[in-house]
């Protein structure tokens, strides 16, 4: 274990040297800087907000404190090497598509990939070969993979380059990874992980084991969404040499910002020491309240909770319970207008809601009384939906919409299709038509069409129900989805 955090520590010198600054940022450390700004973040946060000046590395060419700090990062999550992100998880997810796959050639990623990963295969140029994850029909999500799937389609597909792979999912259903890259390996191929909600695997062993020690050649950590770095702060672990390194540092050098914030790194390196020293104490903390909220919850009336009994079903292996995926089919309300009426009457916000379900999101940050005044809101929002049985009206209507559409006919390469020549059409007259954007549903941003697929009546209908019930869309160039964008004249 190491306590040691070399870039916090060089930021602490920086700024307390008192150096004065002919160089970026232009609030040349908080002198000049808004005040409403100041008195929210702080003067420390402005006086931290450096540039890559002497003694503070370069995380483009790193050899210095970024280099060590990445280096522990590596010993405490289990890689042979890892890079930090400042541009998300998204970057990472981009950069190992991009770093593995040449235009024209093939990788194979489940429906259920977040849109960063298709932004990585347009600029790849690669092909991707979807598959279905399994699903779940009472609960209307999407499950892990099934190891059954990657071996038909590989067999299919032999001329793949990679293989991704989503572990955990977002409502933390976990694959089985071992069997699967045994599979991807007879093939001599990578077996890619966006691993962007488990980065707190590997500190408790009632927690799934890491992609990396499950046999994943690189994974990507959504260091923020369960650890205590910053919003915007992951990491990208690589494993053995499957991998082209070469060029994967090459890749994120184009991808990653050259004006790196120091923010975003000190968090990392704050978080990697954290969980290197109290890691388990910490997980212990979040898996005793989520367990607590979980069995609450399973004692009010009309409330189901994603768990245990789905294990052994195919594609879920293991379940990671700091993930509480709150089923509302017994209420007969969606999901969406659930988590306005909790912010609303109890401000409290969910980390998702979809058609059917409420996600939450637990760590060591969520404290007992705090899920104690969730439990009192679930129970306040069960009397109050039946009580105003108006509510449940347009739940037969809901209940008929399938969340997951079927894979559509790819026509052209995404990134052709990205790169071709659109014209706007009516989303009610698109059947047929070859879609020129991606479109999701957001969250969880899962492509409902990408570029070059063909629309067909399904989608459309899903598209148009999913706008009735105030679904946010992101891709899209009108968000209002009256118009789509698709490929002219083809």
């Amino acid at each position: 274990m190491s306590q040691k955090t070399p870039i916090i520590d060089a930021l602490e010198k920086y700024s307390n040297d008192r150096t004065i600054r002919f160089h970026m940022p232009g609030h040349k450390g908080s002198k000049t800087a808004n005040s409403k700004a100041m008195s929210l973040l702080g003067s420390q946060a402005f006086a931290a907000d450096v540039t890559n000046v002497p003694g503070m590395d370069d995380l483009h060419q790193p050899h210095g404190v970024i280099r060590e700090s990445q280096d522990l990062a590596a010993a405490t999550f289990g890689a042979d090497k890892t890079y930090f992100l400042i541009n998300g998880s998204s970057c990472g997810l981009q950069a190992l598509v991009m770093a593995t796959c040449n235009p024209g050639e093939k990788i194979l990623v489940p429906r259920n990939i977040h849109r960063s990963i298709l932004s990585g295969i347009i600029l790849s140029g690669a092909i991707p070969v979807f598959f279905l994850p399994e699903y779940d029909y009472e609960y209307g999500i999407p499950l892990g993979i099934s190891p059954e799937s990657i071996e038909n389609c590989l067999k299919v597909h032999q001329d793949a380059r990679a293989v991704l792979v989503v572990y955990p999912t977002y409502q933390g259903v976990a694959s089985d990874i071992e069997a699967i890259a045994r599979i991807v390996h007879k093939y001599n191929i990578p077996l890619l992980v966006d691993e962007a909600h488990g980065p707190h695997f590997g500190f408790h062993e009632a927690l799934p084991k890491t992609a990396l020690e499950a046999g994943a050649d690189a994974s990507v950590h959504g260091t923020h969404k369960m650890l205590t770095s910053f919003t915007q702060a992951s990491m990208l672990h690589v494993k053995g040499k499957r991998i082209n390194r070469q060029r994967l540092e090459a890749t994120l050098k184009i991808l990653q910002s050259t004006s790196t914030s120091y923010l975003l790194l000190a968090s990392l390196d704050g978080a990697r020491a954290q969980m290197d020293c109290q890691g388990r104490e910490f997980v212990q903390q979040a898996i005793d309240t989520a367990m607590l909220l979980r069995g609450e919850i399973k004692k009010l009336s009309n409330y189901q909770v994603l768990g245990e009994e789905l294990l052994g079903k195919p594609g879920v292996f293991a379940i990671d319970p700091t993930k509480i995926n709150i089923g509302l089919n017994k209420l007969m309300i969606s999901g969406l207008w659930a988590e306005q009426w909790l912010r609303k009457t109890y401000h409290i916000q969910v980390e998702m809601a979809d058609i059917f379900n409420l996600l939450l999101l637990v760590t060591s940050g969520n404290t007992a009384s705090e899920a104690s005044y969730l439990l009192q809101a679930l129970g306040k929002l069960s009397d109050y939906v039946e009580s105003n049985n108006e509510l449940t009206k347009a739940y037969s209507d809901i209940r008929g919409i399938n969340p997951f559409p079927y894979i559509p006919e790819l026509a052209m390469s995404p990134r052709e299709a990205f790169l071709g020549s659109a014209t706007p059409l009516s989303l009610d007259e698109a059947e047929g038509a070859i879609g020129a954007e991606v479109i999701t549903c957001y969250p969880p941003g899962i492509p409902v069409i990408c570029p070059g697929e063909r629309f067909t009546s399904e989608i459309i209908r899903y598209l148009k129900a999913m706008k009735e019930l105030g679904i946010h869309f992101q891709g899209c160039y009108d968000t209002e989805l009256e118009t789509v964008l698709i490929i002219k004249d083809y």
